[in-house]
């Protein structure tokens, strides 16, 4: 790590260099600069008893973050950089899965819960070329959005990696690489390690992507592999068949590799490979969105039931775009998922929606069913000095079973044992630009 921080350092000081020497270059650069100031508060709150007796998991935080983005130094290099301040406002006894506090002890206590501060990214940039024709790179401390395989989310803060990532573009064709060794992931001021689910190091993960776009037909195919642990392929199109209606689909899939055959059977997710396959039909006009989505998975296992895992590795997030998007939720083996989205554009900045999942697999003679309701709504202004805001709201009610690593604890006649949940969920986000 020293030895990268001290080409990064020497890097930035050649560009230091480069402006003293450039002094109407440098007057572009200083004008190109941004700063914006965002505040968030998000509130997460679960009522659930699927893994262990009836438990409510409740978390309320704030933060402060600055992103900072230079220009351009000869029109190729700049760095950027983003802080951090999160703050607790409440916690729960027990606050585990809500991704918003930092756990500054062992344990999930209410006590252990709190705030954190961090730079999630620091990296320097380079660019040649134009949109046309052209290439962009990034180095440090920086977020992926749908690189290869990897992504991020937002709780009060983004994930972040570390390492290089680029992109070479050519007309309506990109090709995304990345080569990354750790993560600072959103509710921690950490930077961790990737490791396997029994705790051993993955030392990097390496990603490519090729995408094409063109009047709304989008096709994108992505690869990756984190080092002798798993490897991940996935494929996503969306193909318009008028300006109304289209037909999407994605398939993602991911093969075991050596450290993970040589992990305990109790620790894996699958055997030797797991697959998810969802297809979509989607149709839009100016006020009306309605989706529709089926999906299907195989993710055979020994003694219990697999799942297709969106992580290649934990402190990671894996890049996942279908409507089945829940957890471990519609991605077990053998589970066929269908789900609905129903969104109306009230006005230019209101919009409210519903969201139906149904899921259904068998096991040991049961026939396992689980679903959730999902009343969404988001509230943006368009103009005016709240142009910048956005709130967005949630609540769902949903029932699965009771399980052990989703596999279902039966009763003494054998039967599953249903598990009913409530969620709600409140984001606050007001960005502010200083510079």
């Amino acid at each position: 790590m020293k030895n990268r921080n001290v080409f990064l350092l020497a890097l930035l000081a050649a560009v230091a260099a480069h402006a003293e020497e450039s002094g109407g270059d440098f007057q572009r650069f200083l004008k190109e600069t941004q700063l914006d100031l965002t505040l968030r508060s998000h509130w997460k709150y679960l009522k659930e008893n699927e893994a262990q007796p009836k438990a409510v998991h409740n978390a309320w935080g704030a933060a402060t973050t600055l992103d900072f983005r230079s220009g351009w130094l000869g029109d190729t290099l700049g760095f950027d950089a983003s802080y951090t301040r999160a703050a607790k406002l409440a916690a729960s006894d027990y606050f585990a899965t809500r991704g918003i506090l930092y756990n500054h002890g062992a344990g999930f206590d209410k006590s252990n819960a709190g705030g954190f501060s961090r730079f999630g990214q620091r990296y320097l940039k380079l660019k040649l070329g134009d949109d046309a024709f052209g290439l962009k790179a990034k180095g440090g401390w920086h977020q992926l959005k749908n690189v290869g395989v990897l992504t991020n989310t937002y709780r009060l803060s983004r994930n972040s990696y570390q390492g290089y990532s680029g992109s070479l573009r050519w007309q309506n064709l990109q090709l995304d690489m990345a080569w990354v060794t750790r993560s600072i992931m959103y509710d921690s001021p950490d930077s961790v390690h990737f490791l396997t689910l029994d705790g051993k190091e993955i030392d990097s993960i390496l990603t490519g992507g090729l995408s094409w776009e063109k009047q709304n037909a989008v096709f994108s195919w992505a690869w990756g592999e984190s080092k002798d642990y798993l490897r991940r392929h996935l494929l996503e199109i969306t193909y318009p068949l008028t300006p109304k209606w289209a037909l999407a689909s994605q398939i993602y899939g991911s093969q075991a590799l050596e450290k993970y055959k040589a992990m305990p059977q109790s620790k894996k997710q699958f055997n030797d490979s797991a697959w998810h396959y969802a297809g979509e039909v989607r149709w839009q006009d100016d006020s009306w969105i309605q989706k529709i989505g089926v999906a299907w998975t195989r993710a055979e296992k020994r003694n219990g039931v697999g799942y297709y895992d969106r992580y290649i590795g934990k402190n990671t997030r894996g890049r996942f775009n279908a409507l089945t998007s829940a957890g471990k939720d519609y991605l077990r083996d053998g589970e066929l998922a269908l789900t609905s989205f129903t969104e109306y554009q009230f006005t230019e900045s209101l919009a409210s929606g519903i969201q139906v999942n149904y899921g259904q697999f068998s096991y040991k003679n049961n026939k396992i069913r689980t679903g959730e309701i999902t009343w969404l709504n988001r509230w943006q202004p368009r103009e005016g000095q709240l142009k910048d805001l956005t709130l967005a709201a949630q609540l769902g009610y949903g029932w699965s079973y009771k399980n052990i690593n989703a596999t279902p604890i039966l009763n003494s006649a054998g039967e599953y044992q249903r598990s009913p949940s409530l969620s709600a969920e409140v984001g606050v986000t007001w960005k502010f630009g200083l510079l």
